[in-house]
C-alpha cells in the first residue's frame, strides 16, 4: 500500500542514478512488515528511490505527541520555555527512535 503526501515542492538532485535536476512534489509512504512505514521520493527520471526515513508504532505517537505539543507552543499562556523544551526531548526521541528503526531495516 502507498499513499502520497502532498507537501511544498522542493528542488532534488538525483545524485545516486541519473544526476538529473527534479521537484519532489510529495512523499510516498509504503507499510513494511513489523508495523514499519517506509517514506520516500521517487525520481521521476530513473525511478531512484530516496528513503526519507522509517517509523513504527512508538515513533508515530511520538509524532503525535509533538504535534500536540507545537500546538501548545502557540498559546501565549503556556510556560513557553517548558514547553520548548518538552519539545526538543521529544523531537530527541523522535530522532532516537528512526535511527532505531532504520537499524533494523537495514540489518534485515
Amino acid at each position: 500500500m502507498s499513499t502520497e503526501r502532498n507537501n511544498k515542492a522542493m528542488p532534488a538532485i538525483c545524485n545516486e542514478g541519473c544526476n538529473k535536476q527534479f521537484e519532489v512534489n510529495g512523499f510516498q509512504t509504503a507499510r513494511l512488515p513489523g508495523a514499519i512505514e517506509k517514506t520516500y521520493f521517487i525520481c521521476p527520471h530513473c525511478k531512484h528511490e530516496y528513503v526519507a526515513f522509517y517509523t513504527d508504532l512508538e515513533v508515530r505517537e511520538l509524532q503525535a505527541k509533538i504535534r500536540r505539543v507545537q500546538t501548545k507552543l502557540q498559546n501565549p499562556r503556556v510556560d513557553q520555555a517548558e514547553t520548548l523544551k518538552q519539545f526538543k526531548y521529544i523531537q530527541d526521541q523522535i530522532k532516537a527512535g528512526m535511527d532505531r528503526v532504520r537499524l533494523t531495516i537495514v540489518r534485515g
